[in-house]
């Protein structure tokens, strides 16, 4: 029979083998950053390293210490700095709720609706506090981030949502958490590049994403951006939307940007913090010609879900005085992170850490300010109710004068 001290010493040795991994999860991610993270004063990097050591003096549990260190990342104030779980399964709502002219929307039955709540739960006061562990960004950004979040679910259920039409009548609308292997396919439907001759003149490119991991028979984004480009090689006129490209390869990116200039050109500045050394390298970059050159007018759409890559990409246009910019302010974030691979009780997580900061030829910062449009864009709740676009809207008035 087992003797009750030994039930003790087993409870005691447990409990002082989880604080252990629970320290060394703190100190792992702590050294990660101190050590990658372009701080820009020692005073900046004193002030994370106090913040973490005073982590190492409580005993909180492992959930408690990973809301913790995202709260300590976020005081970061940089986009590309997070520490994000890597889970087997996620459930995603079967239908999307997305953030414009300041309130939630979602479609359903061709029709938009307002979201007032999500499971009787306001929601913008579920946004603002998914907000609190986001760090960097402009408000919209961290928004529409927000809202991804919330849309994720650690299990399938039925969400209620109440909801407003265009009459002003409410109703609740129950919407499914589903597996995301199951509604990938349907997320594949929308196309990662498009083009269309929009009249004789103006040729319209819509580019989702600069992923090197999209791959479509041998094909890269570079590619099948190429293919589209060349369907519009008739027009005298170019808009670019990249209003939902949140980054990916900018190497793929300059690619595209590259027929539009006939010699190299600096389109922006990386302040670069190299591993194991405290001082920020200064490194300009340069948009080099690619292929034929392309003399056309451009107009770019952007808006706050532009970010990283994409952010680089519409530099290198508009702060080259090659293109003008039409909607709203992009996102604000650009950070070339480092990826660390680790875990706490059996959890895997993986720790992003921003490695630069970027620097516009005006001097101006990228991070938290984005890239403001050269002809803003109001989006009001009538033009999503009747699913007008008034950027591309402006646009093609733009281009007609």
């Amino acid at each position: 029979m087992e003797q009750p001290t030994q039930k003790i010493e087993q409870i005691i040795n447990t409990a002082e083998t989880e604080r252990q991994e629970c320290l060394n999860f703190i100190i792992t991610v702590k050294n990660s950053v101190l050590a990658t993270f372009p701080f820009t004063t020692e005073d900046e990097k004193k002030i994370l390293e106090d913040k973490f050591d005073s982590l190492l003096n409580n005993n909180d549990s492992d959930t408690e210490v990973i809301n913790n260190i995202k709260s300590i990342l976020a005081s970061l104030e940089n986009t590309h700095t997070l520490l994000k779980e890597k889970k087997e399964d996620a459930y995603y709502l079967e239908k999307s709720i997305f953030y414009k002219a300041n309130k939630y929307w979602i479609e359903n039955d061709n029709q938009i609706l307002e979201v007032v709540n999500l499971n009787g739960l306001d929601i913008n006061e579920l946004i603002y506090q998914k907000i609190k562990k986001i760090g960097g960004g402009t408000v919209d950004y961290k928004i529409n981030r927000a809202l991804k979040d919330l849309l994720i679910s650690d299990i399938p259920y039925a969400a209620v949502l109440e909801v407003k039409n265009k009459e002003g009548q409410t109703f609740n609308l129950k919407i499914n958490y589903t597996n995301i292997k199951e509604i990938t396919p349907s997320l594949a439907k929308e196309k990662f590049v498009d083009s269309q001759m929009l009249d004789e003149d103006i040729g319209y490119l819509k580019i989702n994403t600069w992923s090197s991991r999209v791959n479509i028979n041998g094909q890269n984004i570079s590619d099948l951006v190429e293919d589209n480009l060349k369907l519009l090689a008739s027009s005298k006129s170019l808009i670019i939307d990249v209003r939902k490209n949140s980054g990916g390869d900018s190497k793929l990116a300059e690619k595209l940007a590259g027929h539009f200039t006939a010699q190299p050109v600096v389109y922006g500045t990386a302040l670069i913090r190299e591993l194991g050394h405290d001082t920020l390298v200064s490194q300009s970059l340069c948009l080099q010609p690619q292929g034929d050159y392309l003399d056309k007018k451009i107009v770019i759409l952007t808006g706050p879900n532009c970010l990283s890559s994409n952010e680089m990409f519409i530099m290198m246009l508009k702060d080259t005085n090659r293109a003008i910019t039409i909607g709203q302010t992009t996102g604000g974030g650009s950070g070339s992170p480092k990826s660390f691979n680790i875990q706490l009780g059996g959890r895997k997580f993986t720790l992003n850490v921003a490695t630069w900061r970027m620097r516009r030829n005006n001097g101006s910062p990228l991070e938290n300010i984005g890239i403001e449009p050269d002809i803003p864009v109001n989006i009001t709740p009538d033009d999503v109710l009747n699913y007008r676009d008034p950027d591309l809207e402006r646009a093609l008035e733009y281009l007609s004068q």
